[in-house]
């Protein structure tokens, strides 16, 4: 499978939207869319102790998600299971859309891509993090935390109109990112990420 460097740099709703093309509408989906160590003694200053941990425990406290799989090479999750949903997909990118009810669009994008020798999961959350600044709630970093015994980066934005989230880590020779992007009218938005990422199955580690 060939997979151009150029689709990890590319923001999300432009990915969408060169995919329009391909789009695979589910058959059930319907139409709802220091201070200084030195003392007075002169003698050599102590080391700075390591920044701590920043990895949350993985102890998922919700249920997963049971809807329809989604997913690439390297990442697999579930979405909620509720009908609606509406996939645009590639062997590298799934993008799925939803309307609730209660308005706006519930946008979920699972892709991934070779990644370059030497780039860690620090490096991709720096490069994720400028790339998608021009996004709506542009997401910043916050602190890592473990999904499927692999340890991933976060990005977390916010507004009054917006939740969005993401997660990313390196497996091997490629990386992958999960966004999510939910409407503040949904209520309970939080807990349906939560729900889809408690069902992440992450391979080839």
């Amino acid at each position: 499978m060939t997979i151009s460097r150029v689709l990890r740099l590319v923001p999300a709703a432009v990915l969408v939207l060169g995919l329009s093309a391909c789009t695979d509408d589910d058959p059930d989906t319907g139409d709802t869319p220091s201070a200084s160590a030195t003392g007075s003694t002169g003698s050599t200053p102590e080391a700075t102790s390591p920044a701590p941990e920043t990895s949350a425990p993985e102890t998922p406290s919700v249920v997963p998600a049971t809807g329809k799989e989604i997913g690439v090479a390297t990442v697999s999750m579930r979405l909620t299971d509720v009908p609606g949903w509406r996939l645009t997909k590639t062997d590298v990118i799934v993008v799925a859309l939803l309307h609730p009810a209660t308005g706006g669009t519930l946008k979920v994008i699972v892709q991934d891509s070779p990644n370059q020798p030497g780039r860690d999961t620090d490096d991709e959350a720096a490069g994720w993090e400028r790339t998608l600044a021009v996004e709506p709630a542009a997401p910043t970093r916050v602190a890592n935390r473990v999904l499927d015994q692999v340890e991933c980066f976060v990005l977390d934005g916010r507004t009054d109109e917006l939740r969005h989230y993401v997660v990313g880590g390196v497996v091997g020779d490629r990386h992958f990112l999960l966004q999510f992007q939910v409407p503040a009218e949904v209520a309970d938005g939080d807990q349906l990420i939560e729900q889809m990422l408690a069902s992440i199955d992450i391979k080839d580690r």
